[in-house]
């Protein structure tokens, strides 16, 4: 507001009234301070009026409720490119912003409102009974932190999560569920006994698979690990099944049954004949679900008709003999970034690969079992390459970013936002740190120094904890990405009997 504006207005205002001279004498002192004190009031009053008018100028007000609808969609778009959770509390301000923009729990699955960069820690302490459950979320690229309410983990056991959406199982139905904790709607998938008998020939079903889905009774141990293929509307669910069962399986929302995965080029003829898929990683990223075998080899998923199926993106069965996959010798995890992906392959024992000697020593460490393990971090050449031109570069620092490799999830952290964090470096997740041949947590590219293991310790219901409360930060995401149903937390199983 202008100065001459701010003059009108002052002189619109009635002006004070004069008062009449008390006489003089002493007689008169009291009425003085009582004319003065009156004149102050007023003054004071004239003042307050004067900003309510400012404050509240028609000039100058805005009808912020009915913005343009252009306005309001550029608003909402900018906000959702940083995360989808400003974008849910920029639809929460009034009616007519949630009128003018989607909703994301009518589109639950839409890719733009997974909440991709939050994570539910594993290390919760549970609620108070008669409580619905209380959990804290960490974004994992903000570090911002918000506790929200899901009551759906009350009857449901939390498995994992793909893209931010946590798997639920229904230990009463069978079903299979996505939750979004930020906005707590919930998305069915049949249930999990039911699936496609003519997904693949009879013999190369899981003859445990087959077993479990015929008496439902589910060892929730093989749930390990998620993602999502965006090629189909609306997008495929993708889930792990591991220890003995070894195979992926896919299902849309309102399907039937779920559809078991066909080996295709990542068929191994001693695996096929058991009806078992092998493969140890699983990512989603830019809209595609990719898997990595144990040595390293890498497949695309195509769910194209006539069966979904694994097409192979780079050959690396050179680097292990089929027959040793099962004793875990090498492992291999594929990690995404916004620009990239990269794959950290864990060679736990060099000696059946060609011992030191093959080897730079400066690339080797020896952990405290004395065996002598090998790291390396690659990165996936361009895709758009033809395939007999593609290639695994090596990569010889992650900047200031930290790894999180596990079976279930897989991360890629900035020190930068998480100074606690080691930078350069790669977490082992919990279970790996407690195999025999490995024992250390943390490796860091640079000098190839390694961490004794994080210290755990089992609860009174076997779960494990780590020893040491409060956690930090590493130790909580050491847990979130390697989590086995029967070893974790309460936050990732409800308390409900097995059947």
């Amino acid at each position: 507001m202008t100065r001459a504006r701010a003059r009108s207005l002052r002189r619109s205002l009635p002006q004070p009234q004069p008062q009449p001279q008390p006489p003089t004498g002493g007689a008169s002192k009291s009425k003085s301070i009582a004319h003065e004190s009156e004149e102050m009031i007023i003054r004071t009053r004239r003042r307050k009026a004067e900003a309510v008018l400012v404050l509240h100028d028609p000039q100058d007000w805005r009808d912020w409720a009915n913005l343009l609808a252009e306005m309001v969609g550029e608003i909402a778009g900018r906000l959702l490119a940083v995360d989808v959770a400003e974008y849910i509390r920029f639809r929460a301000v009034c009616g007519p912003w949630r009128e003018r923009t989607a909703d994301p729990r009518v589109r639950r699955l839409d890719a733009r409102f997974r909440p991709r960069n939050w994570a539910v820690l594993t290390i919760t302490p549970p609620p108070p009974r008669r409580l619905p459950p209380r959990r804290r979320l960490l974004n994992l690229a903000t570090a911002a932190s918000i506790g929200v309410v899901l009551p759906a983990l009350s009857t449901h056991c939390h498995l994992c999560a793909a893209d931010g959406l946590l798997v639920l199982f229904n230990k009463a139905t069978n079903l299979i569920s996505l939750l979004d904790p930020l906005t707590n709607t919930i998305t069915d998938f049949p249930a999990i006994f039911l699936m496609a008998a003519t997904a693949t020939a009879a013999a190369a079903v899981p003859s445990s698979l087959s077993a479990m889905c015929r008496d439902r009774r589910f060892n929730l141990r093989i749930f390990n690990g998620a993602g999502f293929d965006d090629t189909t509307s609306p997008p495929t669910l993708v889930l792990c099944l591991r220890d003995t069962v070894r195979s992926i399986i896919v299902a849309k929302p309102g399907d039937s049954h779920w559809t078991l995965v066909n080996p295709g080029e990542a068929s191994y003829r001693e695996y096929d004949s058991q009806g078992q898929l092998l493969f140890h990683s699983v990512l989603s990223w830019r809209g595609r679900c990719y898997v990595a075998s144990p040595e390293g080899s890498m497949y695309v998923l195509e769910l194209r008709p006539p069966l979904p199926r694994l097409v192979e993106i780079i050959d690396q069965r050179r680097m292990c003999p089929p027959d040793t996959h099962h004793l875990n010798r090498v492992l291999s995890f594929l990690v995404g970034s916004g620009t990239a992906m990269l794959m950290v392959r864990y060679w736990i024992d060099i000696k059946h690969f060609g011992g030191a000697e093959a080897y730079d020593p400066a690339e080797l460490f020896t952990t405290v079992g004395g065996f002598t393990g090998r790291l390396e971090v690659l990165e996936l050449d361009d895709i758009a390459k033809p395939k007999s031109e593609r290639s695994l570069l090596p990569v010889r620092s992650l900047g200031r970013h930290a790894a999180f490799v596990g079976n279930t999830h897989c991360l890629l952290m900035s020190t930068e936002t998480f100074p606690s964090l080691a930078t350069d470096a790669i977490y082992l997740g919990y279970r790996l740190q407690r195999y025999r041949t490995s024992k250390f947590s943390v490796y860091t590219i640079d000098d190839r120094r390694i961490e004794p293991p994080h210290q755990f310790c089992l609860d009174e219901e076997w779960r494990l904890h780590p020893s040491a409360r409060p956690c930090n930060l590493d130790q909580y995401l050491v847990c979130y990405v390697d989590r086995l149903h029967s070893w974790s937390g309460d936050c990732i199983s409800s308390k409900l009997p097995h059947p």
